[in-house]
């Protein structure tokens, strides 16, 4: 008997020194593995070439200088510094809300692929390091959405659905990326430095829409009562003697460099979409914000991820 109470007297004190065992290493192993993790420290990727000097008097200019040749490269992507590839960046989803007088309808364009980041011209730029505030100024020729899409509402009198392949093109597109940062000393004693706000205005100056089959290829119409139907054929007829006397729908950098692929698109569907091109100052009111998110996204995400990396002094050295 006094052996047996011996042996449940003495278990508890073994357990305990066990777990205050395990405890103690992990701790030693977390304390070791802690001190062995390295801070990020890559110099300015070679096709950068030389870094503009923080007390350069033509700062400005030679950010635009070292950066226009950047550009056309860091849209290959590049996975040393965690750069996507972004010609063409790929959009999950844009969607486009318009509720003017003329146009109420709902537009969702997915699995779309945006072409012409590759082509942007830097115009200008605007550092001041003092204040930790960065303005950008960019143009693009054409920036072309292509993608899938599905679109209901109503255009003027006529109801408007469909779902099939979409071109959206922008022309004449100026826009210009600010944004305030702030710096962080790490444990190898360098600063990298943070986006804490940002900002992308824009402006458009012409859109060509491309809508492949609406209305199902006019099969849409079968489904319609006879006055309502009536009503659409009676305004497509206007709108095609309309297109006998005129044929373009406006100056052609508010296009596409051809016209609407009228195949397969049926009477109704073809007009649709050349009352959209005629009208597309109305339509870029909703598109503009979508554009202008993807694109502020675009320049977050470079941007973060080359300051997660690079040391600011490498960035802009003042020495």
């Amino acid at each position: 008997m006094f052996g047996s109470s011996y042996v449940l007297f003495s278990r508890e004190p073994v357990t305990v020194f066990l777990i205050s065992s395990l405890l103690l290493l992990s701790a030693i192993v977390y304390v070791k593995t802690a001190k062995t993790i390295k801070v990020p420290e890559l110099p300015l990727p070679s096709y950068v070439g030389k870094a503009c000097r923080a007390n350069d008097p033509n700062l400005n200019e030679c950010v635009v200088r070292t950066g226009q040749p950047v550009i056309r490269r860091i849209t290959q992507g590049d996975p040393k510094y965690r750069i996507p590839k972004l010609e063409p960046l790929t959009i999950s989803q844009m969607k486009i809300v318009q509720g003017t007088k003329s146009v109420g309808m709902t537009m969702e364009c997915y699995e779309c692929q945006l072409y012409g980041l590759s082509d942007v011209n830097f115009t200008a730029a605007r550092v001041d390091l003092k204040n930790r505030h960065v303005e950008w100024d960019f143009h693009l020729d054409r920036l072309m959405f292509l993608g899938k899409y599905k679109v209901s509402g109503q255009v003027l009198i006529l109801p408007i659905i469909g779902d099939g392949d979409a071109n959206i093109t922008l022309h004449d597109v100026d826009f210009s990326f600010y944004y305030d940062y702030d710096l962080e000393m790490k444990e190898n004693r360098k600063n990298y430095f943070k986006i804490t706000n940002s900002t992308l205005l824009h402006n458009i100056g012409g859109m060509f829409i491309e809508l492949k089959n609406l209305f199902n290829g006019d099969k849409f119409l079968g489904s319609l009562d006879g006055m309502l139907y009536q009503r659409i054929i009676s305004k497509c007829d206007t709108m095609i003697r309309n297109d006998l006397v005129q044929e373009d729908v406006g100056p052609t950098h508010q296009r596409h460099n051809t016209e609407p692929d009228e195949t397969n698109m049926g009477v109704l569907g073809t007009n649709m979409n050349r009352f959209l091109n005629e009208n597309w100052k109305d339509i870029i009111k909703e598109v503009a914000p979508a554009v202008a998110d993807a694109l502020a996204q675009v320049f977050r995400t470079t941007i973060g991820s080359m300051a997660e990396l690079v040391p600011f002094e490498y960035i802009f050295p003042s020495d």
